[in-house]
């Protein structure tokens, strides 16, 4: 299903309420806390923790100086700015009102914010930095978040002692 929301340049798209928070594609504190830890791991003057250390700084500094950031959310206190490609020359504006529901996946080192709109369309984006995204929005729209809901749904549909007995006898007694 083709959603409403059309790329557009970043200067064309008109956004609304206050700029809360950017969210990049490179992650920032972890490589830094890398760094410092590889250079801790030299003051026992062992080779082995040395050559460990050294090898947490170098592939820090390569993730800090050669990853290219871009930027794929901006946060608004009344809606999502959402760049289209790497440059971050296109973006859609996204109102709260129109986003249905909300949810942050972790995969083996694929982390994504996954908008699903009133219309049923989906965009996912990629970025280092879900966890900002889900800090902020949770903040905001907590009401829409996946797990949110579902939860609000489960308390909704409580079993009673005798629908949960029933469940049980017929789990581990089928004939």
């Amino acid at each position: 299903m083709e959603n409403k929301y059309v790329y557009l340049p970043v200067e064309e798209v008109k956004t609304q309420g206050n700029f809360i928070k950017a969210i990049c594609f490179k992650p920032k504190t972890a490589p830094i806390v890398m760094i410092v830890v590889g250079l801790l791991m030299f003051v026992p003057r062992i080779l082995l923790l040395a050559l460990l250390g050294l090898f947490f700084i170098v592939m820090s500094a390569l993730v800090l100086f050669y990853v290219k950031d871009f930027k794929v959310l901006d946060i608004f206190d009344q809606g999502v700015m959402i760049y289209g490609d790497k440059e971050a020359k296109l973006a859609c504006f996204i109102p709260f009102e129109d986003i249905r529901m909300w949810t942050v996946k972790r995969d083996n080192g694929h982390d994504t914010a996954e908008f699903t709109l009133q219309d049923g369309s989906k965009i996912i984006k990629d970025s280092f930095e879900v966890d900002k995204a889900y800090r902020t929005l949770y903040g905001l729209i907590k009401e829409k978040e996946e797990k949110y809901m579902k939860a609000q749904e489960a308390r909704k549909n409580q079993l009673s002692i005798p629908d949960a007995l029933e469940n049980i006898r017929n789990r581990f007694f089928k004939k």
